[in-house]
């Protein structure tokens, strides 16, 4: 079984990955390094984009306005 290493940027999408058990092999800089079969790497890309529509996202997105309150205030 072939394996290739997909990167993603975003913490709160690599959270997702993990979450539906993809592993992480590595981090470097921002990005969050998985490594998936080759086989299923065009399913992990439909998930990072599952992610956008899930309430993770929605949880993430109100977390980051919290998060943005004592800069205008």
């Amino acid at each position: 079984m072939e394996m290739v290493q997909k990167k993603v940027m975003d913490l709160g999408v690599a959270a997702y990955m993990l979450m539906h058990g993809y592993t992480v092999v590595a981090k470097s800089g921002k990005a969050v390094i998985f490594e998936v079969e080759k086989e299923g790497a065009q399913e992990f890309e439909k998930k990072t984009m599952d992610y956008l529509n899930s309430e993770f996202h929605r949880f993430d997105s109100c977390l980051m306005s919290l998060k943005k309150m004592n800069e205008y205030n």
